[in-house]
Formats: structure tokens, C-alpha cells, sequence
């Protein structure tokens, strides 16, 4: 009798741990699904605003397109990618440069640089401020009445506050593919805030 006992609770076990391992696998399939469709929606919702972004350069006169006029964010949050758009109004081919400035509510007087290289820190003694953006910032060249998406990432300040940022686009006059200010002639800027909670 305790030989059949001891069997049947064996089988049972066996049962248990065999339904455990299908549910376990129909569980992290249905997991795995949910992230590849959330991950093809992502996709799909960024291709859809490139395109609205390069419908509206198309259907106007605006030489800079940036959908959003204010970003409500966390500390230290990063952003989803968003899209700039640049459209060629001249009458020949030109190389485009996009810089970045930022203003807080709280200390700086005016906009500060952000620098194309190394961490993209803005720079000038502005130190504390540990935002960061990152872009393409190398030279967009562009047909005349060409338009392109340069995207761009921002993580939050760690601070909380009201941030101003600038997109600036220059053309990059001499060709060497380096933002100048001082040589780069200045072709178009928006501004939109960063509101940090």
C-alpha cells in the first residue's frame, strides 16, 4: 500500500510540475508578444511623425519644424526620440548644422551652448547642469527644397524647474563640417520649454 501510495504521489508531482512549465512557457510567450507589439506600435508612432513632420515642412514655408512647444519630464527622465525638421529653402545644395542652447529659470541670464562634442554638456562655467542631448550633429546636406528628420533625445536636468532650450540651425558656411557661429551663417531657431517636476 505504501508502495502505490508513494507512486501516485510521484505521478501527481510530475503532473503538477509538467502543467507548471506549460503555463510558465505560455505565460513568458504571451510577454514576449506584448513587448514585440509594443516595441512594432513605437516604430510605427515615430514613422508617423516623421512623416507629419515632413508633410509640414512640405505644405509651408518653414525652414524648421519641431512639433512640441513644451516637454513635461522627471528628473534625469530621458526623452523618446523626437524629430527636427529642416527643409532646404535655398536654391542649391547647402550643409545644415543643428546646435542647441538651454536657458533655466534659475541662474543663467542667457542661453548656454550646448557643445557637439564630447557629452553634448552645454558649456561656459555651466557645470551644475547636468542635462544632456544627444544628436546627430554632424552636417545634413540637403537639395535645395529638400527637407530631412534629425532626431534628438533629451534627458531631464536633475533639478526641477523650467528649462528653455533653442534648436539652432546653421548653414555651415566654409564646408569643414565644424559648427562655427563666428564663421556659420545662422539659417533658423525655435524654442521649446522642458518642464522638469
Amino acid at each position: 500500500m505504501n508502495k502505490r501510495a508513494s507512486l501516485e504521489l510521484s505521478i501527481q508531482a510530475i503532473v503538477i510540475v509538467v502543467i507548471a512549465f506549460v503555463v510558465l512557457g505560455l505565460g513568458l510567450g504571451f510577454v514576449r508578444g506584448q513587448f514585440k507589439s509594443m516595441e512594432e506600435t513605437a516604430s510605427g508612432v515615430q514613422e508617423q511623425i516623421k512623416q507629419q513632420i515632413l508633410d509640414d515642412l512640405r505644405t509651408s514655408n518653414k525652414k524648421l519644424s519641431f512639433p512640441a512647444s513644451e516637454m513635461k519630464m522627471s528628473a534625469g527622465e530621458l526623452s523618446s526620440a523626437q524629430g527636427i525638421g529642416i527643409k532646404n529653402t535655398k536654391d542649391s545644395l547647402q550643409d545644415f548644422l543643428v546646435s542647441f542652447e538651454v536657458r533655466t529659470d534659475a541662474g543663467m541670464e542667457q542661453f548656454m551652448s550646448y557643445e557637439t562634442l564630447s557629452a553634448n554638456q552645454p558649456g561656459d562655467g555651466a557645470s551644475s547642469f547636468d542635462a544632456t542631448i544627444a544628436w546627430d550633429d554632424t552636417p545634413q546636406t540637403l537639395n535645395a527644397g529638400d527637407s530631412v528628420v534629425v532626431t534628438a533625445s533629451f534627458t531631464a536636468p536633475s533639478s526641477f524647474g523650467n528649462y528653455l532650450y533653442k534648436i539652432l540651425v546653421y548653414i555651415d558656411a566654409n564646408g569643414d563640417g565644424i559648427l562655427d557661429k563666428n564663421t556659420d551663417t545662422y539659417y533658423d531657431s525655435k524654442t521649446f520649454f522642458i518642464r522638469v517636476n
